[in-house]
């Protein structure tokens, strides 16, 4: 993203610094090279956003003009999806927290539910007894195990066993179903194998592919409608980030499209593909720019102060920086190692960390790129108000949040 200083004086002039920025472009670049790779390939593709990765009403607006599905994981984030406008029969309801009235909530409306306990089937016999004439269409979360050959696992920070859904042996899935048919008027139409792994790589999602189609054969042949292989794939990443070879998307749908081709259980059902990115969507869309207050030298070590900070930018503090831009007055500068610290009172707030570049001067701007991916929904109001959201659509601003000011802070509170 390209923002002027004449674009950052703007936007500091009404809404203060630091700032997020979004780019409606790339947003809608990310969503149709998605839609463009599975669906050219598997022409049943479900697209379902994930909110949770990042919920602006503005994105999620967009997602349901475009016809596509909202993907949930909580009573919060539901209610966000119908606030804007999303038809119930278009959300896709995950999460291993849901309690009856959400559940009651969502099977009144059609949405897709996929279960992830036996307390969960509970609300649903609950349900299923108080409309004994209704069809109940429900899905269940598989618990996908991600270790290869040599028995290492590729489940999130190498835990050797997920914590999520049913586990996809012939004793747990008969006991799923024999407390199915017990209830009676249940249908599983949907089968959901979201599973965060180490290195999103394009095996974990043939192995997710595989294990809900040959589920599906078994156990329920004639009914399931949705493979859902969940989210978490990479979206394009700047070389500056890489750490692995990163998968493009035609990568991940090759593979994934080809092994639903080859199904012959596919071929005869016709299932459609349900796909939940969030990462892959938003990441490189919306950029942080902050100003330099303050620059010190302690010990030998350059530190330049800004407004912002590394919750603004990365709440889980990975190691990795970002891409970056620093924009200011065009003059000679010394070229050197420095740090860019947050204005928190973490020791740890480092937003970028020994970069080498010209040192920057107080008033300048430092913009930081690929920062749309968790940061919002997971930066509390830590010491600083929340910043704006200015989206970017062509050479036009429009602000999509404000600042947050101390009456929005503290409304709930007792004082």
């Amino acid at each position: 993203m390209i923002l002027s200083i004449k674009e950052i004086k703007k936007i500091e002039t009404g809404f203060g610094t630091p700032f997020y920025v979004l780019d409606e472009s790339v947003f809608l670049k990310n969503y149709a090279d998605i839609i463009k790779a599975f669906g050219g390939r598997y022409e049943k593709f479900i697209l379902a956003y994930s909110y949770k990765t990042n919920y602006i009403p503005y994105l999620c607006k967009i997602i349901k003009s475009k016809g596509s599905f909202a993907e949930v994981v909580s009573r919060l984030e539901y209610d966000l999806a119908l606030k804007v406008g999303q038809k119930p029969a278009k959300i896709v309801f995950n999460g291993p927290v849901k309690n009856y009235e959400d559940i009651e909530l969502a099977l009144s409306g059609r949405s897709l539910v996929n279960l992830d306990s036996f307390s969960e089937i509970d609300h649903v016999a609950k349900y299923a007894a108080r409309h004994p004439k209704e069809q109940i269409k429900i899905g269940l979360r598989i618990n996908i195990d991600l270790s290869d050959k040599k028995k290492r696992s590729h489940i999130q920070e190498h835990l050797q066993v997920g914590r999520f859904g049913f586990e996809p042996t012939d004793q747990t899935l008969k006991k799923v179903i024999s407390r199915l048919n017990s209830i009676g008027n249940v249908v599983v139409t949907s089968l959901h194998g979201h599973t965060s792994s180490t290195d999103r790589s394009v095996w974990c999602y043939k192995v997710i592919t595989e294990t809900l189609c040959g589920i599906a054969e078994r156990f329920f042949p004639e009914t399931i409608e949705y493979i859902n292989i969940g989210g978490g794939i990479f979206g394009h990443i700047p070389p500056k980030m890489r750490w692995i070879k990163t998968p493009t998307f035609d990568d991940y749908a090759k593979v994934v499209c080809k092994i639903l081709k080859n199904n012959k259980w596919v071929q005869r059902q016709r299932p459609y593909l349900v796909l939940e990115p969030g990462i892959a969507m938003v990441a490189n869309a919306i950029s942080f720019v902050t100003k330099v207050i303050s620059i010190k030298k302690i010990r030998d070590r350059l530190f330049v102060t800004v407004d912002g900070s590394a919750y603004n930018i990365k709440p889980t503090f990975h190691k990795i920086n970002q891409p970056y831009q620093i924009i200011g007055k065009t003059v000679a500068r010394k070229r050197c190692t420095f740090n860019v610290v947050g204005a928190t009172c973490m020791e740890k707030d480092y937003l970028l960390t020994e970069i080498k570049d010209k040192l920057p001067e107080a008033g300048d701007f430092i913009k930081i790129d690929n920062v749309g991916a968790y940061t919002i929904v997971l930066t509390p109001p830590f010491i600083n108000p929340a910043p704006a959201i200015i989206c970017k659509k062509g050479d036009k601003l429009k602000c999509i949040r404000s600042r947050q000011t101390l009456n929005d802070m503290f409304r709930n509170y007792v004082l």
